[in-house]
């Protein structure tokens, strides 16, 4: 996972998020993406947006996560995460 400590510097400022984005790491830590439809089985309100890319709603929809996977490498790569007003 390419920039992990983006999610936890914002669990550190957001503490509402960290159980959250702590359940989320480990699902994806032990996943084996080979195409966005198993982004869905793991997680199924994620939405797939185009690039290779997910948008996951953590705490209810209160910050979104963004991430770009490769599928290829096995590389998950956390783009954004904030309110969707960022």
């Amino acid at each position: 996972m390419i920039y992990l400590t983006k999610l936890v510097d914002f669990a550190k400022k957001h503490s509402d998020s960290g159980k959250s984005l702590s359940t989320w790491k480990v699902i994806v830590e032990g996943a084996d993406w080979q195409k966005s439809q198993d982004i869905l089985e793991s997680f199924p309100t994620a939405k797939i947006i185009k690039g290779d890319r997910a948008r996951f709603k953590i705490v209810g929809n209160n910050y979104r996560l963004v991430i770009e996977v490769d599928y290829e490498d096995k590389t998950v790569e956390v783009r954004f995460i904030g309110t969707q007003d960022q």
